[in-house]
């Protein structure tokens, strides 16, 4: 056996039990996001990052009741006429005192303030909006997708609060424009997850398995037949011009796919070069900068194919800032946790 050890530190002239466990905590995950086997001091740059959780945490709440956080969508379009089929919605949150806060951190922060159903039901009613609109408009065709991870259906009510937020008389949403993202976080065919899925499912609703070939991703998954469609990875996905195998990984997932029926879109397609590729292994639908980036509402209903500049722009500025590394060998971005809401 080998062990191995990351390392939070945190030194004070006036120690205080509670402050120096709590700031030393943060040190040693930031520690850990930087590869495990590191130490890190907690300093100046990490203080500002702890008041800024903090911060977010203790606003959160009342910014979802207030309304202030928002949906936007970016289109998913199809990769012979780049025709818009889809969108998948997409959190976005300006702070008063931060800015904008990525989608990470608010889902990091809903969960420690014991909101994520809070925010996933916020989601949920701006996709409901949106599908309202869309039917105003005779597009009933097209579909809208939120992201759910299997921890939030196992945990709550999740089916219910949608499958009861669809039935509303004043709304009267299909089903069948609703699109379920399910992150690949745990199995979703196991326990309660599965009963959930189930029901959201036998009701009309689609259920796509988000990130295939990361996570828990197995060909389990792919015998589901609740499974309506797969979106391929985006890390399979970028530079697949530049790479047989990516190429090998992506043919072989449509190719399992089409056998099972079961629809494949990708995630992720930057360039026009990508673009053509993905087409000639046979996948019909993608999103990705190369189309454009997440929307607010009233541009994504407006979004035309082929305008996309302002669009990657736009998605630019939400970048979330990256936390330097700190240890014996500093200089790269710490890595960032997967969640339930995807950063686009």
């Amino acid at each position: 056996m080998r062990v191995g050890a990351s390392v939070g530190i945190y030194v004070s002239e006036k120690p205080r039990l509670t402050e120096m466990l709590l700031r030393a905590d943060f040190a040693l995950y930031e520690a850990k996001r930087s590869g495990r086997n590191e130490y890190c001091v907690f300093d100046a740059e990490l203080d500002r990052a702890l008041e800024r959780k903090r911060s977010i945490e203790r606003d959160l709440r009342g910014a979802i009741e207030a309304g202030a956080l928002c949906s936007w969508f970016q289109p998913v379009v199809r990769l012979d006429t780049r025709a818009v089929v889809g969108f998948e919605a997409l959190l976005r949150w300006q702070h008063p005192i931060h800015g904008v806060v990525a989608p990470l951190e608010i889902v990091s922060a809903a969960r420690e303030a014991g909101a994520l159903s809070l925010l996933t039901e916020t989601v949920f009613l701006n996709c409901c909006s949106m599908i309202e609109t869309l039917m105003t408009d005779g597009r009933q065709d097209l579909r809208v997708a939120m992201n759910v991870s299997p921890g939030e259906l196992e945990a709550g009510n999740l089916d219910h609060i949608i499958l009861d937020g669809l039935k509303v008389k004043a709304r009267n949403i299909p089903a069948a424009m609703l699109e379920i993202e399910i992150t690949e976080q745990a199995p979703i065919h196991c326990g309660a997850v599965s009963e959930k899925v189930g029901r959201l499912a036998d009701a009309g609703v689609s259920i796509v398995l988000d990130d295939f070939g990361t996570g828990y991703s197995t060909l389990v998954s792919l015998k589901d037949s609740r499974i309506r469609k797969i979106k391929v990875d985006k890390d399979f996905v970028r530079d697949l011009a530049k790479s047989v195998e990516d190429q090998a990984l992506v043919k072989a997932v449509i190719s399992l796919g089409r056998t099972l029926e079961i629809e494949v879109m990708a995630e992720g397609v930057e360039t026009d070069a990508d673009r053509m590729i993905l087409r000639s292994l046979g996948c019909a639908i993608a999103q990705g900068f190369l189309f454009s980036g997440a929307l607010p509402p009233a541009d994504a209903l407006a979004f035309e194919p082929g305008r996309t500049e302002c669009s990657i722009a736009a998605e630019a500025f939400f970048d979330p800032p990256a936390l330097s590394r700190r240890g014996p060998s500093s200089g790269r971005a710490a890595e960032r946790p997967d969640a339930g809401f995807r950063v686009r």
